[in-house]
């Protein structure tokens, strides 16, 4: 199934295909103009265990990695964010009902954008089959979206104006199924849920398969991780990952907990209590303990910080590498020290960990990643907001040109490359 091709992991099996290739996002928070994330690699021979070579891309490669880098406000989560918007869109627009907003969240500090759509497209492959789906929208509606297939740009469906579409299969059920999509749902949602075969894969990809973290998801990610305890294999795993992490768990158990009304503090107001029941007179959470030296700990408790991250984060890295998926995780670097965030990257370059060739992209301060051992210069990216407008930019070390031999780290620190933050002088008094 594998082949060596120049140390690079080469897949033969057109199934296991589902990277993503390129994103593009206009008009978006602190984004105006377009910017472009690629995921292609440069001709650049080093570190060639860091990309994937498939087939479908002919003589181009694949990075199984990005960081992106910039000052604080710059931009970086706004990427991440769009992703996350996109995927939201695709899996759940489908439930909207007539006269629901769409999140609409145009930039702002130019008039004439507020009343521009926002735009965004996505270049992927999947199952051995490159795609490119993109979409417009305002709060009020989806004002075009398309689907293409290639190498010959093969039209899957056409989206204009909100209501006119163009199909070129199966004509007689997808404009049946067009008339039922209402203008603030996404075709490829609404005809996937109406049970239109062809589209799920594509729904797959962005339900399945693209995997998005932000910093407010580390809770359900706990959790996340919990839950794939009780597989003997998977825990296994687990526990290889937090003793190389070097976190001194020996073991690790969850139970289940059920928690209502009355488990609450007496003293916390009512509607915080509805909130957090979610209006259910019960709700499940998982209770771990962790086990240092036949000792029991309280994983809530007694852990650090830091701990109770790389725990939280060692379950969708397990998944992701397992099956092959894109990991999205926003400030990967927080809570975490460097050594640690060297061996959750490195798992992802890693041929003998990462047979499914999954890819990873976060944003990051940590310039001590900004090493040449650890990245090619292409996997490396940099936020910048222009301070005159508020404009977002998004660019690639490539763009430099830094020779193979430069310190990267110390370039970037002494504004070579911008994206750092301009602080005018050391005093506040």
């Amino acid at each position: 199934m594998r082949e060596n091709h120049k140390n690079q992991c080469f897949v033969s099996n057109k199934e296991v295909y589902k990277m993503l290739i390129e994103f593009n996002v206009e008009n978006f928070r602190s984004i105006k103009e377009e910017v472009t994330l690629s995921m292609v690699s440069t001709k650049d021979a080093s570190l060639e265990d860091n990309l994937i070579k498939i087939d479908v891309l002919k003589e181009d490669s694949l990075l199984k990695s990005a960081a992106i880098y910039g000052a604080n406000a710059s931009g970086k989560t706004n990427v991440l964010l769009a992703l996350t918007l996109l995927k939201g869109l695709v899996t759940t627009s489908h439930n909207f009902q007539k006269g629901d907003s769409l999140e609409f969240t145009p930039f702002k500090l130019d008039k004439k954008c507020l009343t521009k759509p926002i735009k965004m497209s996505i270049t992927f492959i999947k199952k051995g089959v490159k795609y490119v789906y993109g979409l417009s929208f305002n709060k009020e509606k989806i004002i075009s979206e398309y689907l293409y297939s290639y190498p010959y740009k093969k039209t899957i469906f056409e989206r204009k104006n909100t209501n006119d579409y163009k199909f070129m299969k199966n004509k007689k059920e997808q404009d049946v199924l067009s008339l039922r999509t209402r203008p603030n749902q996404l075709y490829l949602s609404k005809a996937t849920l109406d049970n239109y075969e062809p589209l799920s894969k594509i729904f797959d990809w962005f339900k399945e398969d693209l995997r998005v973290i932000i910093s407010t998801d580390y809770h359900t990610l706990k959790n996340y991780t919990a839950g794939m305890l009780k597989d003997d294999s998977t825990k296994k795993l687990i526990l290889n990952a937090l003793a190389v992490a070097d976190v001194g768990i020996d073991d690790i158990s969850r139970t289940i907990e059920k928690l209502t009304m009355a488990d609450l503090p007496k003293d916390m107001p009512q509607e915080l209590k509805k909130l957090v029941m979610n209006n259910e007179k019960e709700i499940k959470q998982s209770k771990i303990n962790t086990i240092h030296k036949g000792v029991s700990f309280d994983f809530d408790e007694e852990e650090s910080e830091g701990t109770k991250k790389i725990f939280s984060l060692i379950g969708p890295w397990i998944d992701a590498l397992k099956n092959g998926r894109i990991l999205i995780v926003d400030e990967l670097d927080v809570k975490l020290h460097h050594l640690l965030n060297v061996f959750l990257i490195k798992l992802f370059h890693d041929p003998t960990q990462n047979k499914n060739n999954a890819q990873l992209i976060f944003t990051t301060h940590n310039t001590n990643l900004l090493d040449r051992d650890i990245f090619r210069r292409d996997q490396i990216w940099f936020t910048e907001k222009d301070d005159k407008i508020g404009v977002t930019d998004l660019y690639s070390l490539v763009e430099y040109s830094p020779r193979k031999d430069k310190d990267v780290e110390r370039g970037y620190l002494a504004g070579k490359y911008g994206a750092l933050p301009f602080i005018k002088e050391n005093k506040i008094f």
